[in-house]
């Protein structure tokens, strides 16, 4: 998910209904950004930055600081969280990401610590307990997601998809070109990443919160779309090294140029799946006026366009909707800090309805 969505929970909001709760809830979090910070104070040897003034700018999965040098440089440092991947799977993202910007591709630069490593291992203060640290130079740019927010038509929803189907283009077209050095390890969004027996971000047909029958909805759902993924060929022209979260919460539009950040979920997967990813967030059933059909034949068009021949691509957009539903149902459901767990009752509605539109 976009690095810019905060998990906390607004417990102002629920404050009459469950006031004690939000009190620990609330303490809890000032503890861990406590810690987090401490932790950020701690990485800042690592690149010749201690003492540096810090601010924690956004804290999701993963936790960011802005920090601010002493010459009016601005860098951001990332704290990852534990469990998603190694130093190697972290250092294999930064030999894409370098090779994405050698080719032409704009991502911030990555700075390397006063050993010359990617990243820095990190321990809390006081504590043996680590996590892995990278630095990054700020850029002054606005998000494409905050540009729509201010104007919200659909000239503006259009303008944004074209951009984004830029993006996307040039992504896939320098991923196509792109052959993974030895060594280089990522996972990957295939037919096993996706619905397998140990799918990425989880088995979603055994959530919880649903009634049995829509349990078993969802397994024979899973199976039909590992019968249609495992049909997929694996082309370099249409599988390969993905974003896997190319929403317009991750692109930036600083003057002229769109910046594309937060490659945490990057891996190897089908082109459609960026695509689809790109596209989920606008589908009707989530807003309150019709804006899909804007966004698609807008993002569909200029991808097109600077991909010529790519339509197999786009046929396959439906198909990993649906699978962006299905894997969000178990997302939400590990991470109750995101206090969305009222939504995947819905969110199996609308799964139910993208299958039966793709006749499964």
């Amino acid at each position: 998910m976009s690095s810019g969505e905060s998990t906390r929970t607004n417990c102002s909001t629920r404050s009459r209904r469950r006031s004690r709760k939000c009190r620990v809830e609330q303490a809890a979090r000032k503890a861990r950004e406590q810690a987090l910070t401490g932790l950020a104070r701690n990485a800042l040897l690592h690149w010749g930055l201690e003492g540096a003034p810090i601010a924690l700018h956004s804290q999701s999965e993963n936790t960011v600081f802005r920090v601010e040098a002493g010459d009016g440089a601005g860098f951001a440092l990332r704290i990852h969280r534990p469990g998603y991947h190694d130093l190697g799977e972290l250092e294999s993202e930064h030999v894409w990401t370098s090779d994405l910007a050698a080719m032409g591709i704009a991502v911030p630069n990555a700075i390397d610590t006063v050993d010359g490593d990617a990243y820095a291992t990190v321990a809390f203060p006081e504590s043996e307990e680590t996590r892995h640290v990278g630095l990054v130079e700020w850029i002054e740019a606005t998000r494409l997601l905050d540009v729509l927010k201010q104007r919200d038509d659909d000239a503006e929803l259009a303008r944004c998809h074209v951009e984004l189907g830029s993006i996307i283009a040039d992504f896939h077209d320098v991923t196509a070109r792109w052959t993974p050095p030895p060594g280089f390890r990522r996972h990957a969004w295939d037919a096993d990443g996706l619905v397998g027996e140990a799918p990425f971000w989880g088995r979603f047909w055994e959530i919880g919160g649903v009634s049995d029958a829509d349990r078993a909805r969802l397994l024979a759902i899973r199976n039909a779309v590992m019968a249609r993924l495992s049909e997929l060929p694996r082309v370099r022209d249409r599988y390969g090294m993905i974003h896997a979260d190319l929403n317009l919460g991750n692109v930036l539009r600083a003057g002229e140029r769109l910046v594309v950040i937060d490659f945490d979920d990057a891996g190897f997967g089908w082109f459609g799946f960026d695509l689809a990813v790109a596209l989920w967030q606008q589908m009707d059933v989530l807003h309150e006026r019709p804006r899909f059909a804007v966004a698609r034949d807008a993002l569909f068009a200029e991808y097109a366009r600077r991909r010529p021949g790519s339509d197999d691509v786009l046929e396959t957009v439906p198909l990993f909707l649906l699978m962006r539903t299905l894997m969000l149902l178990k997302w939400i459901e590990d991470r109750p800090e995101v206090d969305r767990a009222e939504a995947i009752p819905g969110f199996v509605r609308i799964a139910f309805g993208q299958a039966e539109a793709l006749e499964i």
